[in-house]
């Protein structure tokens, strides 16, 4: 239905304008290059080019390593986010704004800066792990085995004892040298008790043996100072280290103002890796340039207006339509007016039409939004919903995919209203002017979500005898979709002509609809086996037994009630929650209460019709007529990952026609 038109393009140019028809490619947007492949084009000595990536890529990740760094730095608010939005940029404007911005210095700068935070914070760590370990020993000013070796008569040996064993060792040592040794305590921790021995040299053996037992570990103090001494140090050079770094970090978050030069030059490098993957897929000898493209056919004339502005060597393009051997490389490219192109999220994630198929969006649409709105049919909700989406539109520059979202939901928001005036329902508070009660019309609201089921399978049928007609496929059409439309037009015929309009003229017409669409059900596969007469009959009594399926589909539809009753019985639940409260505190917490509770109410209903609603489009529409498979239209440009790329040539039109 809503598929662009494409066409396919060759362009051939001398080998020294690649560059600037990439380029002016890239800008275009509007093309996407068809891959090469090893055919009688590369048999012509054609060959892919390959120069230059490895450094693109290497500066890419030079650019990375620093954004992410100084993303830590760079704060911006959602709100002022949503305020200025994503900047727009021609490819002109960005290359010069890069260009401009010194980002090779900012980079430079922040991954020194790293390097230097990385070895202060290294050493820090590793002084604080000195301190904690020799802390105990701070007491310690000088060193017992060097400065007791000047001593005549006494010896000292410094260390320490599980504090388990420490307990006996005082009268052991006091005992083994005759009252002579001292003891005196350094520090005691968790597990060990630190001492310094003193006793007379002539025992320095009896005295080691005796700590020696009592399981002593003598210090081993591997530095130039002593522990009070070294401890002093390591601290004094810790705090240096800390200023350090919190000037470093200053340095970093000062930078990180820079950040966005950064994110523009990844931009920016980017599109050289894309124009580099270009390159790759087209082909190109010593002399000459050749790519293939399809472009969207109302771009063509642009196209060449483009190349002949630009391009001053003798080049040749050319373009076609789309050959039938071609349709199934064909990308596919949906183009609906603004309403419908809301909805074509809901395509996709099912799956992109091929080329040659139709686009099932136009239709689609129409039923989601009554689906949708029977779904939640509540005035008030839909007028929350309608001004907070519009407010958006207005006061927010989102990114291209969330207003599209916020655009499917504006447009969601008016059969949500349109359904809450037919059930006379505003916050849950029951209108006077309903035309259906959900609280005592719901066979009524069921059997017209039956029938909105009924329409949309007639509908997807319609949509299959339609899609096989394209094909030439008379038979696939009237097998695939017309009988069985003529089935359920034939039943419902019968079931209007004995409870609503008692006719039989109507009765017999019903029957007559209901045995040709039998027959055709039955004896269609058989004409179309012509070698397998008996299968094709078979094949047809089992897709006869199919039509119980039918009634499977018709009963699904049965949430339309089911959902919209329920949100609003939840809503009127929530209702009388609140007004039996006291006068105080109804207008005062049950405010507050009553905001709370429709709000989570809205926000339950609404992702209900959401998931239920895609449910019936996928299961009972589209498994009626539409398979997809196609690929989406990918176009040559920018990566976009920062900014939004402008048209260089349309701008350029523009400004001329001001």
């Amino acid at each position: 239905m809503a598929i662009a038109a494409l066409n396919k393009v060759t362009i051939v140019v001398p080998v020294a304008e690649r560059e600037r028809v990439l380029r002016l490619l890239q800008a275009f947007q509007n093309l996407e290059i068809i891959p090469h492949v090893d055919d009688d084009v590369t048999a012509a000595e054609f060959a892919p080019d390959n120069e230059e990536r490895e450094l693109l890529n290497d500066a890419l990740s030079e650019i990375l390593r620093a954004q992410s760094l100084l993303s830590t730095w760079f704060s911006e608010s959602m709100v002022e986010k949503f305020r200025i939005g994503r900047p727009e940029m021609t490819l002109s404007d960005l290359e010069e704004t890069v260009q401009q911005s010194r980002w090779q210095d900012v980079c430079r700068k922040a991954l020194s800066l790293e390097k230097e935070l990385d070895t202060v914070r290294s050493r820090r760590s590793e002084l604080r792990r000195l301190i904690e370990s020799w802390s105990p020993w701070r007491v310690l000013s000088f060193s017992p085995q060097k400065e007791s070796k000047a001593f005549r008569y006494t010896r000292a040996i410094a260390g320490s004892f599980p504090i388990r064993l420490y307990s006996a060792f005082p009268k052991a040592f006091a005992e083994e040298t005759g009252g002579l040794g001292v003891i005196q305590e350094l520090f005691k921790t968790s597990d060990r008790v630190g001492v310094v021995l003193f006793f007379p040299v002539g025992m320095a053996e009896t005295a080691e043996d005796i700590a020696r037992r009592y399981d002593f570990s003598e210090l081993d103090f591997p530095y130039r100072d002593v522990p009070q001494a070294a401890l002093a140090e390591w601290e004094k050079e810790e705090e240096a280290l800390t200023e350090k770094e919190k000037e470093l970090l200053s340095d970093l978050e000062a930078l990180g103002e820079k950040k966005p030069a950064l994110d523009l030059a990844e931009e920016f490098y980017r599109t050289l890796l894309l124009r580099s993957d270009a390159r790759r897929q087209a082909y190109q000898s010593k002399a000459t340039f050749f790519l293939e493209g399809w472009i969207e056919a109302d771009h063509t004339e642009n196209l060449r207006t483009l190349l002949k502005k630009e391009i001053s060597s003798p080049y040749y393009v050319s373009f076609s339509d789309v050959e039938e051997k071609d349709i199934p490389k064909a990308p596919t490219k949906l183009k609906n007016n603004r309403l419908f192109s809301a909805f074509e999220t809901l395509t996709e994630m099912y799956s992109i039409p091929t080329y040659d198929d139709i686009d099932p969006t136009p239709v689609t649409s129409a039923f989601y939004l009554v689906f949708f709105g029977m779904m939640v049919a509540d005035m008030g909700y839909g007028a929350v919903l309608l001004l907070a989406t519009f407010l958006a539109k207005r006061l927010l520059k989102l990114e291209r995919g969330l207003a599209k979202s916020i655009d499917f939901f504006f447009y969601l928001s008016f059969p949500i209203i349109g359904w809450g005036l037919i059930y006379g329902s505003l916050f849950g508070i029951e209108l006077p002017f309903a035309l259906l009660s959900t609280s005592n019309d719901i066979i009524t609201i069921l059997l017209l979500s039956v029938a909105f089921g009924w329409l949309q399978i007639v509908t997807g049928q319609i949509m299959s005898v339609y899609t096989s007609l394209r094909k030439k496929d008379v038979l696939g059409a009237l097998s695939g979709g017309a009988v069985w439309a003529l089935l359920l037009v034939g039943l419902v015929v019968l079931v209007v002509s004995k409870l609503v309009w008692k006719s039989p003229a109507l009765f017999f017409l019903a029957v007559a609809l209901c045995a040709v669409a039998v027959l055709g059900i039955v004896f269609l596969p058989v004409i179309e086996s012509k070698n397998a007469r008996v299968k094709g009959f078979l094949k047809g009594l089992y897709a006869l037994y199919g039509v119980t399926s039918y009634i499977g589909d018709l009963v699904s539809y049965s949430r339309l009630m089911a959902l919209g009753i329920a949100g609003a019985s939840i809503s009127v639940a929530f209702n009388t929650i609140i007004s039996s409260l006291p006068f105080v505190a109804r207008i005062t917490l049950g405010a507050l209460l009553a905001i709370a509770l429709h709000a989570l109410n809205l926000f339950l209903s609404m992702l209900s019709a959401y998931v239920h609603g895609i449910r019936l489009q996928y299961v009972e529409f589209f498994s009626k007529f539409y398979n997809g498979g196609g690929r989406k239209f990918s176009p040559f440009k920018t990566a976009e990952k920062h900014i939004y790329l402008i048209e260089e040539h349309a701008q350029s039109q523009n400004s001329h026609s001001r």
